[in-house]
């Protein structure tokens, strides 16, 4: 069995994510998510992409973090792993063992109390002596996932003594192929564009 130090994601008395829905509630009050927020602001648009193309990316998507997830948990018979999941599994195996990357926290659920936003962080963990988050995908590379991370981070560190927060963040981009690839984010600035986007997503919201 592999050395696991993870925690399952928390719980935020109140929180509450209808999965149908892809909404946030907080006793009872909608919440916005961190992808909520940055389709609202215009930063993520799809409406060019086909509906099927879509769907069907966004099923591998999920069905890869699902598979990434067990794995993490020691949970995954991957003798009944679909052929299709096997290589976005061996890139994952790969990247953990080339970063020596051991998840601490898998799929941790947050919220904010002071920007007040909600969101579900794919992994934090250590990265040698750091504490690290990192962003799974099975898509192509995007800058806003930049912007994306910076909010995930603010997310976990706030309230937070500085030996205990992120110092880096990173998006791992895993492929069919067994391949994976990196980007990490230094730009301080990300987290600006994120809470404008906040602020423009909030007005568009008191509009309707």
């Amino acid at each position: 069995m592999r050395n696991m130090q993870w925690r399952r994601g928390a719980r935020i008395m109140g929180l509450i994510f209808d999965a149908l829905k892809h909404e946030y509630k907080l006793n009872g009050v909608v919440i916005p998510s961190v992808t909520q927020v940055l389709h609202e602001a215009g930063l993520i648009d799809l409406s060019f992409v086909d509906k099927g193309t879509l769907e069907y990316k966004s099923d591998i998507g999920s069905k890869v973090h699902k598979t990434t997830e067990l794995y993490d948990f020691d949970d995954l018979d991957e003798e009944k792993l679909h052929p299709l999941l096997q290589g976005y599994l061996a890139g994952w195996k790969k990247f953990r063992a080339d970063y020596n990357f051991v998840p601490v926290h898998i799929e941790l659920m947050l919220y904010h109390p002071i920007y007040r936003y909600a969101g579900r962080i794919d992994r934090i963990g250590n990265m040698g002596s750091d504490i690290v988050q990192l962003d799974i995908k099975s898509g192509i590379k995007k800058p806003v996932y930049a912007i994306q991370s910076s909010a995930y981070t603010e997310l976990y560190n706030y309230g937070k003594p500085k030996s205990e927060q992120i110092k880096r963040r990173f998006t791992v981009y895993l492929s069919e192929d067994g391949t994976y690839k990196v980007d990490e984010y230094k730009n301080k600035t990300d987290l600006n564009i994120f809470l404008a986007s906040l602020t423009i997503t909030n007005y568009k919201r008191s509009q309707k």
